[in-house]
């Protein structure tokens, strides 16, 4: 038995103003790919690795550069001979500046170099995009079930189990696809909390009660704006009443509870309220996520909306406040602070370098307290900590989020390079470029605000401009009623 592995994966913000090229998509090929997944099981099997490059969450892709990743998937497939299987390690939330359905273009080409007869199965994202053209194109799919997805790997790993049990069977399921009309970001569709702890929590007795091999429900990615753009759910059996039965329950799982869904987070609301709530000196360190300039979803991470709020609070600055801005995305700051060294005063302004629409640089005069170190030795600097008082501000080289160095990292249980590491210690506030806690986050917050900021990956669907989207949806719609009908799918080529 012979079975292909690839990946491919972005979460591209349609409303951020970066663009991700070459250098955003870590690539993995050969031994190191297979390396990657638990293929123990499985010694009769011949692994065939082809490449994957998952380049984490930006603004659109490069065109040149999602085609070049095409071309060496497909090429590399071409190469192989006949198939058995493949396996793709795909995110499902990539867009190509200038054009949509990324996935399904790859895919497309993909199904047409293998035929038919190969059977394709895909782990994804939960803030994936299934689209009905996606389904088409595969034989088996799971999602995460967990946000924060926690379960990355074990799904990664419930994908391949599927594959090769399915072509031990020797027979390829029936499949049962619903859009389901409702667009809402993981900040609201956390499932530490109700409704999306039930809604996913209970997929997998509804696997069991109506005997199917496997279901999936995507929550979608909602700072895209694309007709895909939309939660969806997949099942996949042998017995179609029962495939469409499990469908349905699924889909009504996460419908019918849509108006529950809030901000996962003790406190939200503006950027304000978060500054009012610090000067209550909660117990620390208090998390203020900037949600609205989230790196782990696409933004830019260099709006300084944040930063400048704060310093134009006269009462905060004054307060004695020991706030920390983890971080700004400022290369050049970060050069430019190497270049005086520390301890040093570095007259220049900080942040918008990509994204000024909420703000420009912030010009102060920046006292370099250190220069920070990556965690691999190979790094060198990757930021730097400056000071304004009791307000102090990271500006690192690329768009990573932050980490305690305290803290063992649950996010991917992997290599994170490019991040900056520094403690927690003394600070009554950090204010951090993402929107939900992660789990190594969420150890070390003493309290934790959500604030609601502007930026590429804005909470308030108010001040996002969708056009392409397939209306009606909720929240962007409310009075109308969903279509949760099943419908069983074919494969198209």
């Amino acid at each position: 038995m012979r079975i292909a592995i690839f990946g491919f994966g972005a979460e591209s913000s349609t409303f951020s103003r970066n663009r991700m090229g070459f250098d955003n998509f870590p690539v993995v090929r050969g031994q190191e790919l297979i390396d990657l997944y638990d293929l123990a099981a499985w010694p009769e099997i011949e692994w065939l690795p082809v490449m994957r490059a998952h380049g984490g969450a930006g603004g659109p892709i490069v065109p040149e550069v999602f085609d070049a990743f095409v071309d060496e998937i497909v090429t590399g497939l071409a190469s192989l001979g006949d198939l058995d299987g493949v396996y793709v390690d795909l995110h499902g939330a990539a867009h190509v500046d200038g054009r949509d359905g990324a996935e399904e273009h790859l895919l497309r080409k993909v199904r047409k170099i293998v035929g038919e007869t190969t059977v394709i199965s895909m782990s994804m994202d939960t803030h994936g995009n299934f689209s009905r053209d996606l389904a088409e194109l595969i034989d088996l799919a799971v999602c995460f079930r967990h946000a924060p997805h926690i379960d990355a790997w074990p799904i990664r790993q419930r994908a391949l189990t599927k594959l090769v049990d399915t072509l031990n069977k020797g027979e390829r399921p029936i499949k049962a696809w619903v859009r389901v009309p409702v667009l809402l970001p993981g900040e609201r569709t956390s499932t530490l909390v109700e409704p999306a702890l039930t809604a996913f929590g209970s997929i997998e007795r509804s696997i069991e009660r109506h005997g199917v091999v496997d279901a999936s429900l995507w929550v979608g990615f909602a700072w895209a704006d694309e007709d895909r753009n939309s939660a969806a759910v997949l099942v996949t059996g042998y017995d179609e009443s029962s495939v469409i039965a499990c469908a349905e329950e699924v889909a009504h799982a996460y419908w019918d509870p849509r108006e529950r869904f809030t901000i996962v987070a003790e406190n939200s609301g503006d950027f304000g309220g978060a500054l009012d709530l610090a000067l209550t000196r909660p117990t620390a360190p208090l998390y203020i996520t900037d949600s609205g300039d989230n790196v782990t979803a696409g933004g830019t991470g260099d709006v300084t909306f944040a930063l400048r709020e704060t310093l134009e609070r006269a009462d905060v600055v004054d307060s004695g406040l020991r706030i920390l801005f983890a971080s700004l995305t400022d290369p050049e700051s970060v050069r430019l602070a190497v270049e005086i060294g520390e301890g040093n005063q570095l007259e220049h302004g900080i942040g918008a370098t990509v994204d000024d629409r909420f703000g420009g640089p912030v010009a102060r005069s920046w006292l370099v307290e250190k220069l920070l170190s990556g965690l691999y030795e190979e790094e060198g600097i990757v930021g730097a900590l400056l000071s304004l008082g009791d307000i102090h501000v990271i500006v690192k080289m690329s768009r990573t989020s932050y980490t305690d160095p305290g803290i063992s990292s649950t996010r991917t249980g992997r290599r994170l390079p490019g991040h900056v590491y520094l403690p927690a210690d003394g600070y009554d506030a950090i204010v951090v470029k993402n929107g939900y806690l992660f789990p190594d986050q969420q150890v070390v917050a003493g309290s934790w605000y959500m604030a609601l900021t502007p930026g590429g990956t804005d909470l308030d669907v108010d001040r996002l401009h969708f056009q392409k989207v397939w209306r009606p949806i909720f929240p962007l719609d409310r009075d109308f009623e969903a279509d949760l009908t099943p419908i069983v799918l074919s494969h198209r080529s």
